[in-house]
């Protein structure tokens, strides 16, 4: 699994900013979810901004159903090459919602 998502990582071009941030919080909200049962508040409003965000369908840097989900995989797959760059693009994608106004 871990191969094929490296593979997809390389052959694909980097996704539009909001396809990716909301691969991200996605994972981090399944993470914590399977970790510790909960998820905190926060991660819901941020995972919204960035649904609000994404590109429309079929317009230049959407995804289609299955791209979203390969690049859904494939974040744990970052986490795993390459742990320093996964927090930042995380964390820079969280700061980027909140300082937007994505919490109340």
């Amino acid at each position: 699994m871990i191969a094929l998502a490296l593979t997809l990582l390389a052959a694909e071009p980097e996704p539009a900013r909001a396809e990716l941030c909301l691969a991200h919080v996605n994972a981090m909200i399944a993470e914590a979810s399977r970790e510790t049962g909960m998820v905190a508040g926060p991660s819901w409003f941020i995972r919204d901004w960035w649904t609000d965000r994404l590109p429309e369908d079929a317009s230049s840097g959407a995804l289609s159903a299955e791209q979203r989900m390969a690049l859904e995989a494939s974040i744990v797959a970052r986490k795993a090459v390459d742990p320093d760059k996964y927090r930042a693009e995380l964390q820079s994608c969280a700061d980027e919602a909140i300082d937007g106004g994505a919490l109340p």
